[in-house]
């Protein structure tokens, strides 16, 4: 083979194969890209559920002490515990507005607590 035809044979090829090679690469770059965004979509979903779930947790609790008018430490403490991941996450006004009116709450004991509790069913219920 005369080096012309050396030259050009080595030319084609070495075209093919590296186009072969940046198009795998583009291939699998992309396809781990995507694969990447669909985590990230399903993380977001996610988070959002979360974020719901505790608006909803925190809601529930806040309107039952406040009809109670008054909360126990115990109640308290869970109420920071589940507010606080809660305003991290990017709660909205809501969750804070009922928190804030549960921190102006007397302190009262489980029993008593207990006691409120029971007469707002008998009330609700008319028994």
């Amino acid at each position: 083979m005369t080096p012309f035809w050396q030259t050009l044979t080595i030319a084609i090829i070495s075209a093919l194969s590296s186009g072969g090679v940046v198009s795998l690469i583009t291939f699998f770059v992309s396809r781990h890209d995507m694969k990447k965004q669909k985590e990230e979509e399903a993380q977001s979903e996610t988070s959002r559920m979360i974020l719901a779930l505790g608006h909803d947790k925190i809601a529930y609790l806040t309107r039952k002490f406040i009809r109670r008018g008054g909360i126990t430490q115990t109640e308290m403490a869970n109420l920071a515990g589940l507010y606080a991941p809660y305003r991290a996450m990017g709660g909205n006004g809501d969750g804070k507005a009922g928190y804030e009116a549960c921190e102006k709450l007397p302190i009262i004991a489980d029993d008593e607590a207990d006691r409120r509790d029971i007469e707002i069913k008998r009330k609700e219920y008319e028994l």
